[in-house]
């Protein structure tokens, strides 16, 4: 395997990428064998201010977010690929809370440890390292919270990786989600009357009853159906969610059940070798399988709970078929990208 000090026979392209991920792969924030040092074995996951969740996340050795990076490619094609036109939205039970936590979800290979001539070894050896790091913390968090019992009474839970063992293309894969894809949803909880201001007093009837109210403060517009709010303008870097691709009119159904014109898709850090954006409608084009993508990401792990709890956690990302084979109050291991570089 050529390391980055040998000749290399590559087209110009090749070469380019080859370039590419020998610099990112050897930069001291991508994973090598000394990463794991800087995150401490105790108290690890534990619940992070500010995140905006319930989740536990792994932090390093300032208490703060654990962030790694590695080389992978992209399998449009796979199992829990989750890359559109609904993303990681459940089949049913479509509502407010549902679109809110509403991620793409991809899954990705690591680095063919074959491919001789085409990556540098360094990056093929960050690649396989994050798998090891990723098997090492699991490890780490799987035996501390269950010292007292016994391996084959150790709650179920999912780890950072999915693995396919059958046939001649037996691997393992990761599974990695973005932040949530839609911002701008009305809370309905905060939502029960509009805001007016000194002008709109004796103008309209919203606040004549609380369904009036409520309606108004909904819809973000004026008082008795006027002008709309200056959100509802268009943003094309958060164009509204009625530009996303919706086949079988779920979007569109939300948007009228609850008013959601204001609401808009925030594009994940995602980006093409120029550096664009890539937009959450054109990963499915952008994109493709076996593409080399350099990752930047952070790990959390969630709680799935039974329908029978009273209390709220964060739904762990892969809301359709696989993730309604979790069993109750299983333990859901993510691996969050923060940015992909592609």
């Amino acid at each position: 395997m050529p390391s980055s000090n040998e000749s290399v026979d590559l087209t110009t392209q090749d070469e380019a990428l080859w370039r590419s991920l020998y610099v990112l792969s050897t930069m001291p924030s991508a994973v090598n064998e000394d990463t794991v040092s800087g995150v401490p074995a105790a108290n690890n996951p534990r619940p992070l201010r500010g995140m905006g969740d319930h989740a536990e996340y792994w932090v390093n050795n300032s208490g703060e977010a654990f962030v790694f990076k590695f080389p992978a490619t992209v399998d449009l094609d796979a199992q829990f690929d989750r890359t559109g036109p609904y993303y990681n939205l459940p089949r049913t039970g479509l509502d407010l809370d549902a679109l809110r936590k509403m991620r793409a979800q991809f899954e990705i290979r690591l680095l063919d440890i074959n491919a001789q001539g085409t990556l540098p070894e360094e990056a093929i050896r960050c690649s396989l390292s994050a798998l090891d790091l990723l098997n090492v913390l699991h490890g780490e968090a799987e035996e501390a919270r269950n010292a007292l019992l016994p391996r084959a009474m150790y709650p179920c839970d999912n780890p950072f990786w999915r693995w396919y063992p059958q046939g001649e293309d037996e691997q393992f894969s990761v599974v990695v989600t973005t932040n949530p894809l839609i911002g701008n949803i009305p809370d309905n909880g905060h939502s029960n009357v509009p805001r007016l201001k000194r002008g709109d007093i004796g103008k309209g009837d919203s606040m004549q009853s609380p369904s009036k109210a409520k309606a108004a403060a909904m819809a973000g517009g004026a008082p008795n159906g006027g002008e709309p709010s200056a959100g509802g303008g268009t943003d094309p870097e958060h164009p509204p969610l009625s530009e996303l691709p919706d086949p079988l009119g779920c979007y569109a159904a939300l948007i009228t059940k609850h008013r959601l014109r204001d609401a808009r898709v925030i594009a994940p850090n995602i980006r093409d070798g120029a550096g664009m954006i890539i937009r959450p409608q054109e990963y499915r084009t952008k994109l493709k399988t076996g593409d080399v993508v350099f990752i930047e990401c952070l790990l959390k792990l969630t709680s799935k709970l039974d329908n029978s709890s009273k209390q709220e956690a964060d739904q762990p990302r892969g809301g359709q078929d696989w993730l309604q084979e979790v069993p109750s109050h299983a333990k859901e291991h993510e691996v969050v990208a923060g940015r992909v570089h592609h």
